[in-house]
């Protein structure tokens, strides 16, 4: 048997993920303007390190350390190529002085209370948070506490909001940077999901069912079923409700039936 013929290189994939990456960039360029880190007299500097290194992973360079002096060589060793981050990192007193500047300021704790009477501790998990407040125009500081004791009661009572990362409850302290990239992390998932994975347009819907009775053709698939068959996929399709990112794939993968069945028909 002869070798199967050569595919030509499908550009379907490669504009989903310009596509794509393009949504995170813009997702990424909000993000950087509304979210800002604060860090309450941090002890360690290779954690502030850290935690420069996840803001640059998730796109954020506004890092605010409140009463520590200036970060050490530690700091840089640990932030790897994000040292910028640490070198424009603001210096305050007392977060009093950044109250003016948030809408938002949210404190985080691994100690949490159900009980409605000690409201300064009842909290949000990190999705329920962004869920909540991310779609508001106002800019938000997330507060982190001190490695060994975290956040004070009058720190928290100068907070609009409070988060609790979900633990095991012996062993409930995350360390702090670790703290940092988890809620961070589901703030990128928030943002960008919402650009990304938005349905998909009736329009392209009717793209897509059009490419499949065009395979249906090639196939010689009966005519009298395909009106019913189309019906039935556009209809199905509608009610699954596509993302973007979906759809992209599915029809990159039709373009490449259609090639392979009739090359000159098709540019996958």
């Amino acid at each position: 048997m002869g070798n199967p013929p050569k595919q030509k290189p499908s550009k379907v994939f490669r504009e989903e993920e310009a596509r794509r990456l393009a949504e995170i960039s813009k997702a990424v360029s909000i993000l950087k303007k509304k979210v800002s880190i604060v860090l309450v007299e941090p002890k360690y500097d290779g954690n502030i390190g850290a935690v420069a290194r996840n803001m640059n992973n998730c796109g954020l360079d506004d890092l605010i350390l409140v009463n520590h002096p200036e970060v050490t060589g530690e700091a840089y060793k640990f932030a790897m190529h994000s040292s910028s981050i640490l070198e424009n990192a603001r210096h305050i007193a007392d977060l009093s002085e950044i109250r003016e500047e948030f809408q938002i300021m949210a404190g985080t704790s691994s100690v949490v209370t159900l009980n409605g009477r000690k409201f300064r501790r009842i909290s949000y998990n990190p999705a329920d948070f962004w869920q909540t407040y991310l779609p508001g125009d106002g800019k938000i500081a997330m507060i982190f506490g001190r490695e060994d004791d975290g956040l004070r009661n009058y720190e928290i009572e100068q907070c609009d909001s409070f988060i609790h990362i979900p633990a095991n409850p012996e062993y409930p302290v995350f360390n702090l940077s670790h703290s940092v990239a988890i809620i961070l992390y589901e703030m990128l998932q928030q943002s960008i999901l919402k650009g990304v994975n938005k349905k998909t347009s009736s329009n392209n819907i009717s793209l897509l069912v059009e490419r499949i009775s065009r395979i249906m053709e090639l196939i010689s698939y009966p005519d009298y079923k395909s009106k019913n068959t189309t019906v039935m996929l556009r209809r199905m399709f509608s009610r699954a409700e596509l993302t973007d990112t979906e759809y992209h794939k599915i029809m990159g993968i039709m373009r490449y039936i259609v090639f392979n069945l009739d090359p000159e028909s098709a540019d996958p």
